[in-house]
């Protein structure tokens, strides 16, 4: 094949215009290495199985190498994956664009892996080409990735079309990956990311909502609080380290007020730490961001599903048998029975989690 065509870019006056020819050529089934934040990457348009049969050639890889497909924007894993859990929207929040790399099971059947980079040139130039970028970092399979322009010409010169030379790559190290589905997230490989801060994003979110979140959610709040923490066998402090957020909110909650005296004695009188906390409203971005939500009656969960569709797989009422009434004005024995309620069905649900 011909010589592969170096376009040259400086940083500091970079237009998206300078890449329409490299765009061009992956877009026509070319193989183009890019810039990335984290190592250079070589690019296929996945939509051409002869482009990608020649990219896993030209790097010696084998047929089954796992490619990554880089996305311009977050709404297009839409395309790819019909039902994106809490998990995956957090860590897509958290660090995307960016040296992540997250591996899903899509609409297809097939387990592939998604990223969206931080670098603007490599951005620019996946927009550009309007077709699925498919790439893995440039270098034969098992050999360290290449972080720079020259690296990459000396090894692959006059095997791929086009090097988009935008200096050397930022961290010189590659994405973090991990894997999501339905057991959970598991970090494969540590890279740019710490593990400890995926980890962190992948814990299980529990949202409990009631209507001022003044007395029965913040109470489930607090018995399921206890009864993960009775299950791991740690204080209750230590809850949100091993892997679980439970928190709560209202649907007709005033943000600021304190959590009602009887419930607090309740709470206590049943051995729960009782947190100093203030009520909340509930909002559409606390129902997308938790993997399960608990609504206590069914007008709870109607409004749950209403502000948030999506969550109507993984939101119901805590007692599924009949609603939790609200003890407001009916005195302490009202809690407590409404907390015997909560706690039996609190004891079921911690079965699941």
């Amino acid at each position: 094949m011909a010589d592969t065509r170096v376009f040259p870019l400086s940083r500091a006056v970079f237009r998206p215009d300078d890449l329409a020819e490299p765009a061009r050529i992956l877009a026509a089934g070319g193989l183009v290495a890019f810039p990335t934040e984290t190592v250079y990457g070589l690019g296929a348009n996945a939509d051409r199985g002869a482009s990608v049969t020649r990219l896993l050639e030209v790097t010696h890889s084998p047929a089954d190498r796992r490619l990554t497909l880089h996305l311009g924007q977050p709404w297009e894993l839409d395309r790819w994956v019909r039902d994106i859990s809490p998990a995956v929207r957090r860590l897509t929040r958290r660090f995307w664009p960016g040296p992540l790399t997250i591996v899903l099971k899509c609409s297809d059947g097939e387990r592939r892996g998604f990223r969206i980079p931080a670098d603007e040139v490599a951005r620019e130039l996946i927009k550009l080409a309007g077709v699925p970028v498919v790439a893995t970092s440039v270098n034969a399979a098992e050999a360290p990735p290449m972080n720079d322009p020259a690296t990459i010409l000396r090894h692959f010169g006059g095997q791929i079309d086009a090097v988009v030379d935008g200096g050397p790559a930022r961290f010189a190290r590659q994405s973090t990956v991990v894997e999501v589905d339905e057991e959970g997230c598991r970090v494969t490989r540590e890279g740019v990311v710490p593990r400890a801060e995926i980890i962190e994003a992948c814990r299980k979110h529990i949202l409990f909502v009631c209507t001022g979140n003044t007395c029965r959610s913040p109470m489930a709040e607090a018995l399921t609080r206890r009864a993960l923490a009775l299950r791991l066998g740690v204080p209750e402090d230590r809850v949100e380290e091993k892997g679980y957020i439970v928190e709560s909110a209202g649907v007709g909650a005033s943000a600021g007020a304190p959590m009602a005296d009887d419930a607090v004695q309740v709470l206590g009188e049943m051995g729960c730490r009782v947190r100093e906390r203030k009520s909340r409203a509930l909002t559409v971005e606390m129902v997308r961001e938790a993997d399960h939500v608990y609504g206590m009656t069914r007008t709870h969960l109607s409004r749950i599903i209403e502000m948030a569709p999506e969550a109507a797989g993984r939101a119901r009422r805590l007692d599924t048998a009949k609603d939790i009434e609200d003890p407001v004005g009916a005195g302490v024995e009202a809690y407590r029975a409404a907390a015997k309620q909560m706690k039996k069905a609190i004891e079921g649900v911690v079965k699941t989690l």
